[in-house]
């Protein structure tokens, strides 16, 4: 090769090298600036991964090789990009991995194509070093000796500067260790139907009267209380059931997280935050009516995905799936398995409810706001996207007033109970935050509608949890006490079901701390998860004063 060849070799070979190190870096000092980092933990997140991809792109003397098998730092970098350019801060958790297993690929589409800006930014940032290494192999480039050298010998300095600031905890090393509590907690998830399999409830059910008993839990989904006219919102959002009788609001609910496939299965089960871990042997609150002798179905908006709530939803003697339909789709199997007998029934409703894309939650004839059509994520959108998020609460405010209207068309003692998983950020404040299952809660996130309506058969039978019910309305409340509730919604006895924290028991403890599960499935007390000062601001303008 002639001194000309070598030359444009290791010209290439150093372009590529830098172009390497230098597009995977964008994330890491982005980070530095959104999230705050103290000054050595900065000189970590610029020296660790520096000497780390300098190491991996000399690792062989073919540097396009060591690129092209570096394709997974790149799909982490894209990632993390893209949720910076929603979330605005926090490397990628535990529960976005998790996502990509369980969420309905449709909602991903949906996703995707409202954040192309964003990704067409990190396309076109990292295909063109792919393609310069591309190229390098089929060139047969090699880095000269001289150059692997002293990339090996900088990247290692730095390695060893990095790990004297003893700041270990720094992207993209972080983002793997979520990587691993994912498939970790997934493999937990895939053993549930072994691990509950002995469970018992010890249910028994002993009731005053020989009246047939419905009940029906709605599980909403990422409703928050911020925009519910029921919640001081000021557009009519919810029209019907503001004049709804033996209708109850629970203003003072918390979510106990803000990632669906962890909030929903501590809905429907028996454990809280505190015990999490307990969640993978007990069995959902279909299992208890079964033992209670209740006839059960399941109907959701969403698609089965092998998650812990399907598996939960599947104990069910009758589970239908409607795969992405609006939430009215599910009122028709209610009634037709209200009409087939005489049975005491249990039902969970799993709604789509104001998931993004919020525009395909609700038929045309729910567009009270306008304009509402589909647009990219931004903040120059807020308006439209509001629009079409206040138009899916009043959907939802519709499909819960048909079941409570389903539910009074029959004489049997009956009674509803709607809780959200957890709330929605609507690029609301400086913070510039969008969707949910961000690492980092908010309080427009964390403040959840929910709603009990209790039929007159329910009041005259069960006074006493009528009284408390209306009793309760500012109980401090976290969405562990929807199982609770719903359970003593009806004359059922097991030793798994808290009275304390029933919305419809005199025996609720007002002193409860609540809790939240972070990332890391740790339950901590919200004065710790990072709330800054709007959200304690927000909190006590809705008259939430006990979550320090």
């Amino acid at each position: 090769m002639t001194n000309s060849s070598n030359q444009n070799n290791t010209r290439y070979s150093r372009l590529l090298i830098a172009a390497f190190v230098a597009t995977l870096m964008l994330p890491a000092c982005v980070l530095i600036f959104t999230d705050g980092y103290s000054f050595l933990r900065a000189l970590s997140a610029v020296l660790l991964p520096t000497g780390f991809y300098l190491l991996w792109s000399v690792a062989h003397k073919r540097s396009g090789m060591m690129v092209c098998w570096g394709l997974l730092w790149f799909i982490l970098a894209a990632l993390q990009l893209v949720l910076l350019y929603m979330f605005g801060s926090s490397i990628i958790a535990v529960d976005m991995f998790t996502n990509l297993f369980t969420t309905n690929p449709n909602e991903a589409g949906e996703l995707l194509s409202n954040i192309w800006p964003m990704v067409t930014f990190v396309v076109v940032l990292y295909i063109p070093v792919i393609a310069l290494a591309v190229h390098s192999l089929r060139q047969g480039f090699t880095i000269a000796p001289s150059t692997r050298r002293t990339a090996a010998v900088v990247g290692a300095v730095m390695i060893v500067a990095g790990c004297a600031t003893t700041q270990f905890n720094v992207f993209p090393f972080n983002v793997l260790e979520n990587i691993y509590r994912s498939f970790d907690e997934l493999v937990k998830v895939r053993r549930y139907p072994t691990s509950s399999a002995d469970f018992d409830y010890e249910a028994k059910c002993d009731k005053p009267t020989d009246k047939r008993e419905i009940y029906v839990m709605i599980i909403g989904e990422a409703s928050r209380a911020a925009n519910w006219q029921l919640y001081g919102y000021d557009r009519a959002t919810n029209p019907r059931l503001s004049t709804e009788e033996n209708l109850v609001v629970y203003k003072n609910v918390v979510t106990q997280c803000n990632a669906t496939h962890k909030s929903v299965p501590l809905i429907l089960s028996s454990v809280s935050a505190d015990n999490h871990s307990e969640i993978y042997e007990r069995r959902g609150i279909v299992q208890l009516y079964k033992d209670a002798g209740f006839r059960t179905l399941v109907v959701s908006c969403q698609a089965p995905n092998r998650s812990l709530i399907q598996m939960m939803c599947d104990e069910a003697d009758q589970t239908i799936y409607m795969n992405g339909l609006n939430d009215g789709a599910m009122l028709e199997p209610l009634r037709e398995t209200i009409a087939a007998d005489t049975s005491d029934l249990f039902v969970v409703m799993h709604c789509y409810g104001s998931h993004f894309n919020y525009r395909e939650r609700y038929p045309n004839q729910f567009s009270q706001y306008t304009p509402d059509d589909d647009v990219s994520i931004s903040k120059k959108n807020r308006e439209r996207m509001v629009n079409a998020y206040d138009n899916s609460i009043i959907y939802t405010d519709w499909f819960i007033s048909e079941v409570i209207s389903t539910l009074r068309q029959t004489d049997a003692c009956s009674a509803m109970f709607y809780c959200a998983d957890h709330g929605e950020d609507l690029y609301d404040d400086r913070r510039g935050r969008f969707l949910h299952s961000s690492p980092t809660i908010t309080y427009y996130q964390a403040h959840v509608a929910c709603v009990g309506w209790y039929s007159d058969e329910w009041r005259a039978t069960y006074p006493e949890k009528a009284e408390a019910a209306v009793a309760n309305t500012m109980a401090p409340a976290s969405t562990h006490t929807v199982f609770h509730t719903t359970a003593q919604l009806a004359p059922i006895e097991s030793p798994y079901i808290k009275p304390d924290v029933s919305l419809v028991s005199n025996e609720f403890d007002y002193a409860v701390e609540r809790h939240y599960l972070d990332d890391h499935c740790k339950a901590r007390c919200y004065g710790e998860i990072g709330f800054r000062r709007e959200d304690w601001e927000l909190l006590s303008q809705h008259n939430i004063t006990d979550l320090r």
